[in-house]
């Protein structure tokens, strides 16, 4: 009885590993533009259908170090995963000048020894839905993003 149990113990645990490397596949692979675009979409359609989805990003991650933040066209961080920044304004910033200007596109810049990517998108006329990542994160250099010119 004892062996037969752990032969069921060790299939079961089997079992869980298969089935948690097939969730992980399916939710995880590459990280390419495509996705963050269609990730985009899906979040713009929830904040835009129940405005409390909001809330549901502060765990949401694209990828190891994708996350999602909003800002308004004044330049105040109107959601962020880091508390402490919502309702911190950087209207003069260049990185919020470029986003608030050009309302939708993808950026890519240099902070420190890394190398960033932005995607942005307007959820509304007052209100840009971004995803920051770092490149390393993705499967391939966005083309599509542009050089950002750091002032």
């Amino acid at each position: 009885m004892l062996e037969r149990n752990l032969v069921f113990s060790f299939l079961f645990i089997i079992l869980i590993i298969f089935v948690i490397s097939i969730i992980g596949c399916a939710s995880g692979g590459p990280i390419t533009s495509a996705r963050i675009l269609t990730e985009m979409k899906a979040v713009k359609l929830d904040i835009s259908t129940h405005r409390s989805a909001i809330n549901n990003l502060k765990d949401r991650r694209v990828g190891k170090t994708g996350f999602f933040y909003i800002i308004d066209t004044n330049g105040t961080v109107v959601f962020h995963p880091q508390p402490a920044l919502i309702g911190s304004r950087f209207k003069d910033n260049w990185f919020m000048t470029k986003l608030i200007v050009e309302k939708s596109g993808c950026l890519i810049y240099q902070l420190g020894n890394r190398t960033h990517v932005v995607f942005f998108d307007t959820i509304s006329d007052s209100e840009i839905l971004c995803v920051s990542i770092l490149a390393d994160d993705m499967s391939q250099p966005p083309l599509e993003c542009q050089p950002a010119e750091t002032n």
